[in-house]
C-alpha cells in the first residue's frame, strides 16, 4: 500500500470515529432527555430546573410527585430497555439473524407462561412470579435449543422454531386465562401488557440491581460475544469454548429478560430493534454494547413518556406502544431481510 492510501486511509478512520463520538454523544443526550421528560412530563409538569429543586429537597408535594412517584419509574424504565436490548443483541449475535430477539423467538411469551402457572395455582407473591418468569424464560430457551439441535442453519431456524413455540405458548396462556379466576385473569392480563406503570422504589430496587449485575457480568463476557461474531471455527482456534460461551451468554440474556417481564410484563419492540439501531452508531465492540444500552434505555423512556400523554386522562401501557412501533419495524425488517436474502 502506497504512502498516500495509508494517509488517506487513516483519515477514514479518524472521520469515522469522530462521526462515531459525535452520535455517541447525541445518544446519551437523547437518554438524558427522556430520562428528565419522565421526570418532568405528568398531570403535574414540571420544568427541567424544578425537577432538579426537588431532587435535594427534604419535604414538600412536589418531591413526593419527584422523588417518591416519577423517579423510580424513570429509573426502570433505563434499566430495563437497556436489559431488555442486550438480550436482543446476545440473541441475534448467537443466531446470526436480525430477527433473532427474545419476544420473536418465543422467551417473553415463555416468562409470561411461567408467571401465569403461579398466579393460576394461587401462589400470587411478586417474588413467586418473578421466580415463575425467570424459569418459564429459561424453560422456553431450552426447548427450542432441544429442537433446533444438530439441524444446522441456525440463524433461520430458530427464528422459525421460536415462532412456533410461542404460538403453542400463547394457546396455552389463553387457556389458562379462561379457566383462572376473573380478578386473577384480569390481574394476568393487566400485567400481560407491559405497563410501568405502579412501579416504585418497592418493585424498583431489587430488579435493577440484579439487571446491573448481569450487565456487568455480560460486559465481563464479551470477548465471547466478539469469538462467535468471528465464526465458530475461528473462535475455537482462538482458545474459545464455543459450546461453553453460547450457553454462559444465553443464560445471561434469558436472565435479563426474565427479570424484566417478572416485574412490568412482556415488553416488545426494545429488544428487536435497540440493537440493529445501536450499529447505525457503533460496529462492534465495547462500543456497540454501550451504544445498544444507551438505545434501549432511550426507547423505553421515550415510549413510556408516549404512553402516558399520548391519549388524554388514559395512560396507555408502555407495551402498547412498544407493541405498536414494533410492528411496524418488524414489517420492515423482514421485506428487508427477505429482499437482501433472494
Amino acid at each position: 500500500m502506497s504512502a498516500d492510501a495509508r494517509r488517506a486511509l487513516r483519515r477514514a478512520r479518524r472521520t469515522l470515529d469522530r462521526r462515531g463520538r459525535i452520535a455517541m454523544s447525541i445518544l446519551v443526550a437523547a437518554l438524558l432527555v427522556s430520562f428528565l421528560g419522565g421526570l418532568s412530563i405528568g398531570d403535574t409538569v414540571l420544568s427541567p430546573i424544578r425537577v432538579v429543586q426537588a431532587l435535594f429537597e427534604t419535604d414538600g408535594g412536589i418531591r413526593m410527585v419527584v422523588v417518591d412517584w416519577r423517579l423510580p419509574r424513570a429509573l426502570a424504565a433505563v434499566f430495563f430497555g437497556a436489559a431488555l436490548a442486550l438480550s436482543g443483541t446476545v440473541f441475534q449475535t448467537i443466531t446470526r439473524n436480525p430477527l433473532g430477539s427474545p419476544d420473536v423467538i418465543g422467551l417473553t411469551t415463555g416468562a409470561y407462561t411461567g408467571a401465569l402457572i403461579v398466579m393460576t395455582s394461587g401462589s400470587g407473591s411478586g417474588l413467586a412470579v418473578a421466580i415463575g418468569a425467570i424459569l418459564g424464560g429459561f424453560g422456553t430457551a431450552a426447548l427450542v435449543a432441544l429442537l433446533i439441535a444438530g439441524r444446522g442453519a441456525l440463524g433461520y431456524r430458530i427464528v422459525i422454531v421460536g415462532i412456533g413455540v410461542s404460538a403453542v405458548l400463547a394457546a396455552i396462556n389463553s387457556w389458562m386465562l379462561l379457566r383462572a379466576r376473573r380478578e386473577v385473569a384480569v390481574s394476568a392480563a393487566i400485567w400481560d401488557a407491559g405497563s410501568l406503570n405502579g412501579v416504585g422504589w418497592a418493585q424498583a430496587l431489587l430488579p435493577i440491581a440484579v439487571v446491573t449485575v448481569l450487565m456487568i457480568v455480560l460486559w465481563l463476557a464479551q470477548r465471547g460475544l466478539w469469538l462467535i461474531e468471528l465464526g465458530d471455527d475461528i473462535g475455537t482456534s482462538l482458545g474459545g469454548r464455543m459450546g461453553l460461551t453460547k450457553a454462559g451468554l444465553v443464560a445471561i440474556a434469558v436472565g435479563l429478560i426474565g427479570v424484566v417481564t417478572a416485574v412490568i410484563g412482556p415488553i416488545a419492540f426494545i429488544a428487536l430493534a435497540a440493537p440493529h439501531l445501536a450499529k447505525l452508531i457503533a460496529k462492534n465492540g465495547p462500543a456497540h454494547l454501550i451504544a445498544t444500552a444507551l438505545m434501549g434505555a432511550t426507547l423505553l423512556s421515550l415510549a413510556d413518556i408516549i404512553g402516558q400523554n399520548a391519549v388524554p386522562k388514559h395512560a396507555l401501557p408502555v407495551g402498547v406502544v412498544t407493541l405498536v412501533l414494533g410492528g411496524v419495524y418488524l414489517m420492515f425488517l423482514v421485506v428487508r431481510t427477505a429482499r437482501r436474502r433472494f
